[in-house]
């Protein structure tokens, strides 16, 4: 068995200790909070998606990054989230471009021009004034119906009320959790099943280019990605010769997109996964591991749920704390 306590309390030094550093690091990095607008960065940030932006060293910055700019010769408060496209060493000025444009943007910036680099993404959180049905149904109508359902457990725990004044008694108990094994292994695979099964077409429709073992063949010069499974799925493939621009996108099921690859012997991988996360996270992890977005996302979501449902498979018990006496009882027979 689990002591509780010592599980809620190392529970709350630990979620008390990473609130704490990601308000100091957010506040010590000089980050600031902004809302995207416009959908010239889909699918990588949605109209309403909210962004973390760091400012970023202009030196460090390379083509192919996203960064938030002002608006060149135009009032400070139009600032503008694009990608970077190009670089002219001769002005020192940056070509840019929305992903979802189809031209790039008609004006260059400069390094002063640079606010920062986003570095994190919130969805939804600044939809308030355009989707005023969505965030009443989750910001008033479901709280609302979970606090009527924990209402109703503790209602229902009444009948426990015998068992709760044993544990309230004079002799100390200690509040332990016995995890029932049958109901946690029924639990985790019931969790765990739909999320694997979701993501099998994405993790089989993976491809390798290059030397590596099992590596396809290029097709006229071509990537060939085909959508696969029952969703859409998210891709992204860093080609050779795109001048470090990541080539990415939306593939609906039974889609196909060819992507032209300049350059051989170069190795590199096809990331996919199914269109849950957002993309910008998908990205984010793609750029870490290609493997890392449709592993965490068969695997994460159905373990928070297993731990969401922790009073299916865990019971709690009260046992007597008599160590003390154990230890006078001992001391007295010495």
């Amino acid at each position: 068995m689990i002591r509780v306590d010592r599980i809620w309390g190392v529970t709350a030094l630990l979620l008390g200790a990473a609130v704490l550093a990601v308000i100091l690091l957010f506040i010590g990095r000089g980050m600031v909070l902004m809302v995207v607008l416009s959908g010239s960065m889909t699918p990588l940030m949605l109209p309403g998606d909210a962004i973390i932006v760091a400012p970023a060293d202009p030196e460090e910055i390379d083509v192919g990054d996203v960064i938030v700019f002002q608006y060149p010769g135009q009032d400070e408060r139009m600032v503008i989230t694009h990608r970077i496209i190009g670089f002219d060493p001769d002005t020192g000025l940056y070509s840019t471009k929305g992903d979802a444009n189809t031209a790039p943007d008609r004006f260059s910036i400069s390094k002063d021009d640079i606010i920062g680099r986003p570095v994190f993404l919130i969805p939804f959180v600044g939809f308030a004034s355009e989707m005023k049905k969505q965030i009443i149904l989750l910001m008033v109508i479901l709280p609302s119906l979970l606090l009527g359902i924990l209402e109703m457990r503790k209602l229902m725990q009444g009948r426990h009320a015998a068992h709760r004044q044993l544990r309230d008694g004079p002799v100390r108990r200690g509040r332990f959790i016995s995890i029932r094994c049958s109901r946690f292994l029924l639990l985790v695979s019931a969790s765990l099943i739909p999320f694997l099964l979701l993501t099998t077409p994405s993790l089989s429709g993976m491809q390798t280019y290059g030397s590596l073992p099992g590596s396809g063949e290029l097709q006229d010069g071509c990537i060939t990605i085909e959508g696969q499974g029952l969703v859409p799925e998210l891709y992204r493939a860093c080609t050779p010769g795109q001048g470090g621009v990541p080539v990415y996108g939306v593939l609906q099921p039974g889609e196909i997109v060819s992507i032209p690859v300049s350059g051989t012997g170069v190795e590199y991988t096809v990331a996919r996964s199914p269109y849950i996360l957002p993309a910008f996270w998908f990205m984010g992890l793609a750029e870490l591991n290609p493997y890392l977005p449709v592993l965490g996302l068969a695997v994460l979501p159905g373990a928070f749920l297993t731990l969401a449902l922790y009073p299916l498979w865990a019971e709690k018990r009260f046992v007597k704390m008599r160590r003390k006496r154990r230890f006078v009882d001992r001391v007295l027979e010495n």
